[in-house]
């Protein structure tokens, strides 16, 4: 069964598009999320609103950050990774989520820097219910 995820803080997009959030099972997937209207505040700063919508919908959908296992962040500038990093420092710690870094051309709109897309496990991070393995070669 798939569930659609609502939240306030995250406008949704003109009917008949794509969802922002949708749940199947104990996964949650959200389509590219960026910060809104874009303004001249900067790749760290719209890292960081979009990280705020992330976080919005996968709560709406009843998970937490710790349960986000993969994020693929889409950047105009590659250079400037390093305000990305800073951002996602302040959503993430502990074991982190996999996650890819991709340049690209331009998004939606030119004053758009980056976008990102997201999936989670609900429960993923309680500690009671994980069993980790690591392996080194």
């Amino acid at each position: 069964m798939i569930r659609r995820v609502l939240s306030p803080e995250v406008p949704e997009p003109p009917p008949g598009l794509f969802s922002n959030c949708l749940v199947v099972g104990d996964t949650v997937y959200l389509s590219g999320l960026h910060a809104g209207v874009p303004g001249d505040d900067g790749m760290e700063e719209q890292t960081r609103r979009t990280l705020r919508k992330v976080r919005a919908l996968v709560e709406a959908a009843g998970a937490a950050m710790a349960d986000v296992v993969k994020l693929t962040i889409y950047v105009t500038d590659i250079s400037r990774r390093a305000e990305v990093s800073a951002a996602r420092r302040e959503f993430f710690g502990g074991d982190l989520p996999c996650s890819t870094l991709v340049e690209v051309r331009a998004l939606v709109d030119p004053g758009l820097l980056v976008e990102i897309d997201a999936v989670a496990v609900i429960g993923a991070s309680r500690k009671e219910d994980r069993e980790w393995t690591t392996t080194r070669t």
